[in-house]
């Protein structure tokens, strides 16, 4: 693990946010220049075992698919290096809980917010989708999410053009990649890339939102692919009485189980969330309790 003032490239870190399995990511400032801008910084430390060369192509790959966006809902991505002490790639800096983290915290704290943050979430895909690649590991851990609804989509590691020719028309194999509780049936079988892929993952991570749950849990890894391939979701409308109808049956329609009966798009599901109910009556904000207020009673 780096130390604190350690220069990776033109760039000083000053701050460790997180040490992943792999990666290291850190806030930094450049050090050359008048810009003192802070980044985030994603290291893979020349020293460490987790170095190798499968680990800086993705990071490499993961600069080009971040530099091919540019939207709000995305997070940016600015520089790409190797050196003496490693791989590193530049993004914004972003600090701020992961979605998983705030549906692990408080759920219902979240569903006033839900109508905003799924219609950006959405929208920040539907981009990435409009510029040519797949994302393959939506989830709620992938999205950030700040107090002020502003959604950055992260993590471009297995992202991967859709499959298309030659390679549609004979049923090439893909690698099957992505996480287990929210992969579209088509990545379990490793049944090429397309976005109708992504929409699949969306759903269970609108499902997670709304519910508190995911759609599908198991005792082991192996059944819970089963259930993706062959069970049906819960309806939400039983977890939860003012999820409208129609909003759940688009949810259901999202985790169909082919790529045909999903919506089309994740563009046509970014209109849907904007224009249709998803609560018969929309949650409000919680209300903040007032500091001044929590004062000693003098009697």
């Amino acid at each position: 693990m780096a130390s604190k003032n350690e220069i990776v490239g033109d760039y000083r870190m000053y701050h460790l946010i997180r040490a992943g399995a792999v990666y290291e990511i850190w806030a930094v400032r450049r050090t050359s220049g008048s810009d003192n801008d802070v980044y985030a910084i994603k290291w893979l430390p020349k020293d460490s075992n987790r170095y190798s060369r499968l680990a800086v192509t993705e990071l490499k790959h993961e600069y080009t698919v971040g530099k091919a966006l540019d939207h709000k809902a995305v997070i940016k991505t600015y520089d790409y290096g190797t050196g003496a002490n490693g791989a590193w790639l530049v993004m914004e800096f972003f600090k701020t809980p992961n979605l998983k983290q705030q549906i692990i915290a408080d759920v219902a704290a979240l569903q006033w917010r839900v109508k905003e943050v799924l219609t950006a979430a959405a929208s920040g895909l539907a981009h990435m989708h409009e510029r040519g690649w797949v994302h393959r590991d939506i989830k709620p851990d992938n999205y950030l999410i700040n107090d002020d609804n502003e959604v950055r989509l992260i993590d471009f590691t297995i992202a991967a053009k859709p499959t298309g020719g030659l390679s549609k028309l004979f049923g090439s194999k893909t690698k099957v990649q992505g996480t287990y509780s929210y992969m579209s049936p088509e990545q379990i079988r490793g049944q090429g890339v397309d976005p109708r892929d992504d929409v699949y993952s969306f759903g269970c991570l609108a499902y997670e939102l709304l519910a508190g749950k995911l759609p599908y849990t198991a005792n082991n890894p192996q059944e819970l692919l089963q259930r993706h391939l062959k069970s049906k979701p819960p309806s939400l409308v039983v977890n939860d009485p003012n999820i409208h109808p129609n909003f759940d049956n688009f949810v259901r329609q999202m985790l169909a189980k082919t790529r045909e009966e999903r919506p089309e798009s994740m563009k046509q599901v970014m209109m849907k969330l904007r224009t249709e109910p998803i609560f018969y009556t929309p949650p409000r904000k919680p209300v903040e309790a007032d500091p001044a207020a929590q004062t000693d009673n003098p009697n």
